[in-house]
């Protein structure tokens, strides 16, 4: 088998100890990587030099930004590899990455200016694409393996596996505990999860697996809802250095400010010059450990009298919006079109009932990232309300008359907890049936489609049973972001481990990725 692996920083250490366990399994012989974010490739390049060797074929998308900096777009070529791949263009791949689409900011600010103009985006368009197809040509994959998708390479090699039907896994999280679900192409929701979903409301399910649903739900539906992964609700920014008592740790800032300042230096002109996905660590810095604080407190003082409580909950009647951090998986590859999300609860605001308010929430991540401008913004809007960052969704699912959101786990949250819901973008449940949950793909029909689910709702068990268990049967358990990305903030259920204990489980879920991911590729055909 061929094998083509594409990563994301750390994780070329993952898929590259993901590769050495698939050995044991079926006989491997071209491999390539394609790498992303140069410094997380020289770390493990120091642990691991043979990655270099002639054992595996390397793209690195450094070298992409670089030779685009040379050259000018042209646009037959560029014309020719829409017509060939473009679904219908070739702008989702560069919407994909917010290293090209977003601002330079958008890593510890919500920064809506353009980092590349619109010459510089086609240049990087054209290298990728032209250096991709000859890569594709050399290793001449049977399978491609990813997670999710933040990058230019990735979207297209997904795209050069479609036109050629080359088998393509995208690791994903299912938000349901620990699952990870390796879908058939980029987006949701997955026609072979659709089939499973099928094949258990006509068929059932078998005991063990009805059991393990059953427990799910009842402790889900029990305690507040926290899949692996998460990051919980706050009214702080992460990693801020204020403590509980709101007190500026000035001390540590500048301990870091002098290597910051020398890292940026080091970074814009050294041989990382060309690494599109590296952004100013003294910004960074300023951003995540001063001003995102400050600016997290001045919105709790600013909005303390127009938050709402759980009391003021009780007393209205609402629907639920989320907002998503930006720029996520979410909006920039499953709901481009919903990428403003102010215009998005316009929207949904004036498509509710006359009488139905429109509760807001912010995103964990983004506490601090956005100006006050943005939730006034929001507040101008006859009928939106917010809700503080820190109030956990359950409260506001559990008082909700209805549930409306781009894309997310809150949607999955309320259909659990048998609340209407809509949603906007693409979605791993949206095919689940009229009567609990509507896919509006025509937005001047949202009105129409919010009454009549509203008038009609009916909350089946059969059909959400079967929805948990096509997502368990299909997933592999393991703690993907807390264990094998080793992200120090990710919540992970059970006990804390000491580092021998992190290697042992680190080893041992290896291996069974490995394996998950062999028998997705010959449909559960068992090794």
């Amino acid at each position: 088998m061929n094998l083509i692996f594409l990563t994301q920083s750390s994780r070329i250490k993952l898929f590259y100890n993901v590769m050495l366990e698939m050995k044991d399994f079926i006989d491997l012989n071209n491999i390539g990587f394609y790498a992303v974010e140069s410094r997380w490739f020289k770390k493990f390049k120091l642990l691991t030099p043979e990655i270099e060797s002639d054992k595996y074929f390397l793209l690195k998308e450094w070298d992409i930004i670089r030779d685009a900096s040379f050259i000018k777009p042209d646009i037959d070529i560029l014309n020719n590899y829409e017509k060939k791949l473009g679904s219908p263009n070739l702008w989702a791949a560069l919407v994909a990455d917010r290293n090209i689409y977003s601002g330079k900011k958008y890593a510890y600010t919500q920064d809506y200016r353009k980092k590349k103009n619109h010459e510089e985006m086609l240049s990087i368009l054209q290298v990728a694409l032209q250096t991709i197809e000859i890569f594709y040509e050399k290793v001449k994959p049977d399978l491609f393996i990813s997670f999710q998708c933040t990058t230019i390479g990735e979207y297209l090699f997904y795209l050069f596996a479609k036109s050629n039907k080359i088998p393509f896994l995208n690791l994903r999280p299912t938000r349901i505990n620990n699952y990870l679900f390796a879908g058939e192409d980029l987006l949701e929701p997955s026609a072979r999860l659709k089939n499973s979903y099928e094949d258990f409301m006509k068929n059932g399910i078998d005991q063990p697996l009805a059991n393990k649903v059953n427990v799910y739900l009842e402790t889900f539906r029990s305690t507040n809802a926290m899949y692996e992964g998460v990051i919980p609700p706050s009214n702080k920014s992460p990693g801020s250095f204020i403590d509980n008592n709101n007190q500026l740790l000035v001390i540590k800032i500048l301990k870091s400010a002098f290597n910051a300042i020398k890292n940026d230096l080091v970074w814009k002109f050294g041989e990382d010059k060309y690494d599109n996905s590296i952004y100013s660590l003294t910004g960074y810095l300023l951003h995540q450990k001063l001003i995102r604080p400050i600016k997290s407190l001045y919105m709790r003082k600013y909005f303390r009298a127009t938050y709402l409580n759980s009391s003021d909950l009780k007393a209205i009647n609402y629907s639920f919006f989320p907002l998503h951090t930006e720029p996520e998986v979410t909006l920039n590859i499953y709901s481009k079109t919903y990428l403003n999300q102010i215009e998005a609860v316009r929207t949904i605001s004036h498509s509710l009932p006359v009488g139905m308010k429109l509760v807001v929430k912010e995103h964990p991540v983004s506490v601090g990232k956005r100006s006050i401008n943005y939730y006034k913004k929001l507040l101008e809007i006859p009928n939106v309300l917010l809700a503080p960052p820190e109030m956990p969704s359950r409260i506001i699912i559990d008082n909700a008359a209805l549930i409306t959101v781009i894309s997310g786990s809150i949607a999955l949250e309320g259909i659990i907890m048998k609340v209407p819901v809509v949603t906007l973008g693409r979605a791993p449940f949206n095919f689940l049936p009229k009567n609990m949950l509507r896919h509006v793909t025509k937005i001047d029909k949202l009105g129409f489609e919010i009454i009549d689910l509203l008038d009609n709702y009916s909350f089946d068990e059969k059909t959400l049973v079967s929805y948990i268990a096509s997502n368990i049967e299909n997933s592999v358990e393991i703690d993907f972001y807390s264990i094998l990305s080793e992200r120090q903030e990710a919540y992970r259920s059970g006990p804390q481990l000491d580092e021998k204990q992190k290697q042992f489980e680190y080893d041992k879920q290896i291996k069974i990725l490995a394996k998950y991911l062999i028998n997705q590729f010959y449909k559960y055909k068992p090794i």
